[in-house]
């Protein structure tokens, strides 16, 4: 048993080796891209979506490269999966964007957002400050936790207050130096999504490659190449969203678990009057010790 769980770790770790490779593919793409752009760009939301192609800095159909360095006087950098630069006459900017597979527990996603914006704009910086030549940045960030239901777009602006007499009137700008949208990857959809959120979840959330492809076509997804990589998303896919059904089975029995616990410590202490700490202690040999903090929570014991 303990060598076949550890053959499916293996497997499961080169799956989503594999997966991740295949997503920072398709972000490259600058079909994919311009529908992030859309409705991640706001001064760019009602050009249409071939235009909006054009402005990608890139003579290709796909961004040349995967992954840029940013480094800091410091020594430390930063590693976006994508870098590139958008031009619409007079109007310029720069754009990252970047894939997550869930949310992280090692760090705090929000700080990385904030930092590479923060990083973009200041690589633009050489000895001498010009500040007329800063371009504005906007960082994208494809987010595909299993756990997210519905779709989700998240646009962070920088809002301006002012006082006029005793009222104060807030101002959204139409365009700030850093910007951030967060696209969340639902395991559903829906009508009024937006485009690009649709597009997503086809690509990076698919288990019907015939339905996945269907739709794609309409977004311009209609190349042979397009169904051999759909394919293999799909397969990869599978495993994936296996595996979050099992864990949030898993979760439910956990919490269930623990709501049961908690029902019955405070129902023996409330009926034969002992402490709750006293039930608490003889009930928690019965759960694991993940469960037996939860608990402990729960009564205000911890």
């Amino acid at each position: 048993m303990k060598e076949k769980n550890k053959k499916e770790r293996k497997s499961l770790r080169q799956q989503q080796r594999a997966y991740d490779r295949m997503a920072k593919q398709w972000l490259r793409d600058t079909r994919l891209l311009s529908y992030l752009i859309k409705d991640g760009v706001p001064p760019l939301a009602s050009d249409p979506i071939e235009a909006i192609r054009g402005y990608i800095e890139t003579d290709t159909d796909q961004i040349p490269y995967a992954s840029g360095e940013i480094a800091f006087s410091s020594g430390a950098y930063v590693e976006p999966d994508l870098l590139f630069g958008m031009k619409k006459k007079s109007w310029q900017a720069y754009g990252n964007a970047d894939f997550q597979k869930d949310m992280p527990k090692a760090y705090d996603l929000e700080s990385r957002k904030n930092l590479y914006v923060a990083a973009m704009v200041c690589n633009q910086v050489g000895k001498k400050v010009d500040y007329n030549a800063l371009r504005p940045v906007y960082s994208m960030w494809v987010v595909n936790d299993f756990r997210i239901k519905k779709s989700e777009l998240e646009i962070k602006k920088e809002w301006i207050e002012k006082t006029e007499g005793s009222q104060v009137i807030r101002n959204e700008p139409k365009e700030g130096m850093m910007n951030l949208a967060t696209f969340k990857i639902g395991n559903e959809i829906r009508e009024d999504d937006k485009d690009s959120l649709k597009v997503l979840h086809y690509l990076f959330k698919c288990e019907e490659e015939k339905k996945a492809n269907e739709k794609l076509r309409a977004y311009g997804f209609t190349m042979e190449e397009d169904q051999r990589r759909v394919r293999k998303m799909c397969n990869l896919s599978q495993g994936f969203i296996e595996k979050g059904r099992e864990e949030g089975r898993n979760e439910g029995r956990k919490e269930g678990a623990v709501k049961a616990s908690v029902k019955i410590i405070r129902g023996i202490s409330q009926d034969f009057g002992i402490p709750i700490q006293q039930v608490y202690e003889t009930q928690k040999e019965k759960l694991s010790p993940s469960e037996a903090r939860q608990v402990g929570k729960h009564l205000g014991l911890m």
